[in-house]
């Protein structure tokens, strides 16, 4: 049997492994923080079942974020704070029903990533959701 040498499909293969990586370098660092937002939804969620305070939870939210995505930037010698995400405490929404006794926690913010080789930055934005159970437990 012949070798054939470099098919169409080992071009289409090699372009889908270097477009994969291409985004994973873009996007990749944008989604792992998206999971620790959804981490922290969840706990918020957990934290209702035994907090009615709706400005607590949301007090929370808005810290953990604060810890997740802010990071010291020097501008003019002097050291400033900025988050990494454009986030507003607006955009956090909380519901709760009374039967059955459920809480949703709904979260939207918006990330710029840049894009390496093209020097040009896209804004990715997210929408997040946790719920949880708040009916007592009966043992």
């Amino acid at each position: 049997m012949k070798h054939r040498g470099v098919t169409f499909v080992t071009v289409l293969v090699l372009a889908a492994v270097v477009g994969a990586i291409f985004w994973g370098f873009t996007y990749g660092e944008a989604y792992v923080e998206n999971y620790e937002v959804n981490r922290v939804l969840r706990e918020a969620a957990n934290l209702c079942y035994r907090q009615s305070d709706d400005e607590y939870v949301k007090g929370f939210i808005v810290g953990e974020m604060h810890k997740l995505f802010d990071q010291k930037v020097d501008t003019y010698g002097k050291t400033d704070t900025v988050m990494r995400v454009d986030f507003n405490p607006e955009d956090l929404r909380i519901e709760r029903t009374q039967i059955p006794a459920f809480v949703n926690i709904w979260l939207t913010y918006s990330r710029t990533v840049k894009v390496p080789l093209l020097g040009k930055e896209r804004q990715v934005t997210f929408t997040d959701h946790a719920d949880a159970d708040l009916t007592p437990v009966k043992w």
